[in-house]
């Protein structure tokens, strides 16, 4: 009964968890902590062992004769979503400063669109992607996390690309793919464990979130979800479409806001102080973004690869 209920709910089996994780997160945090074994399992502690099973098990999907069509896919989608984000920065900064537009300043805007949530992405593509759209994984983690952020606010010391952190996302990958072609067997059975801990994932995600952030966060931090995911989600879904001849749906799923990105503005003003009066909203707006995102984001792909079903 709860399994139907739950296939009927797009992206279900992550959205679910997240959500009951996130109300227990914002009404009784507490529960998630009682012992070792109950944080590792439900709360985010746990995410970065999910993720690297999840990249192990994407780059398992790899085949070497894939390399190649992969790589496009990948160069296009993120060359899309970074060039729309960098000229929507460049923009607003040109003609507004660094206290942005609509309250949002540009320590908020370069942290909220240019990092998004790799989990949310592998999610998706397992229940709309084809077994390609399921190993980009392993390159779209090479941009996320606040690597990007830094180097577009020009923070010195930062510039140098962090080859060890490179190396390290696309060690699990390698991995996974040099198993997947040596036996299609451990290709088979990492797919299904891939599938397997989606529930625990979405939890695991959940348990980040606090709902409050929202409310904290204002019009602003709305509309900075409306950016992330209706005009720079927009822009890579085009290219998507009219440059990879694919139906779109990988793009959406890169519209998010990733979990990581609400530190990068503390970060940032420990680098430079100048920024310290801005941190505490961009915070919370990023917070807000990475709330909404994450909810919606789901929704909209799941009803973007529908439509495109029922259409074909």
């Amino acid at each position: 009964m709860l399994k139907n209920f739950i296939k009927k709910i797009p992206a279900g089996n992550m959205m679910v968890p997240l959500i009951f994780a996130a109300l227990i997160s914002t009404f009784y945090p507490s529960i998630l902590h009682f012992g070792v074994f109950t944080e590792a399992l439900f709360t985010s502690r746990g995410m970065k062992t999910l993720m690297g099973i999840n990249l192990l098990a994407a780059g398992s999907q790899i085949r070497l004769s894939s390399v190649g069509e992969i790589f496009r896919r990948f160069s296009v989608m993120a060359l899309a979503r970074i060039g729309a984000g960098l000229i929507i920065i460049f923009l607003v900064s040109s003609i507004f400063g660094r206290e942005g537009i609509f309250g949002i300043s540009i320590l908020a805007l370069v942290c909220a669109s240019l990092n998004h949530n790799n989990s949310v992405f592998i999610t998706l593509n397992i229940d709309y992607g084809d077994e390609l759209d399921q190993a980009l994984a392993g390159f779209t983690s090479l941009i996320t996390g606040p690597m990007l952020s830094m180097l577009v606010l020009g923070m010195s010391g930062i510039a140098n690309i962090p080859v060890r952190a490179m190396i390290d996302a696309l060690l699990p990958v390698f991995i996974g793919m040099v198993l997947g072609n040596i036996d299609r067997g451990i290709s088979k059975s990492l797919k299904l464990a891939q599938k397997a801990i989606i529930p625990f994932l979405g939890f695991s995600m959940g348990s980040a979130i606090n709902l409050t952030d929202i409310y904290r966060a204002g019009f602003s931090g709305i509309i900075l979800a409306f950016i992330v995911i209706f005009v720079i989600g927009s822009l890579t879904v085009l290219a998507d479409i009219y440059i990879n001849k694919r139906p779109g749906h990988a793009a959406w799923a890169l519209s998010s806001t990733g979990a990581n990105a609400v530190a990068v503005p503390q970060i940032v003003a420990e680098i430079d102080p100048s920024y310290l009066p801005l941190v505490g909203v961009a915070t919370a707006q990023v917070a807000s973004s990475v709330v909404i995102t994450i909810i919606l984001t789901p929704l909209i792909t799941s009803w973007w690869a529908r439509g495109r079903v029922n259409n074909n």
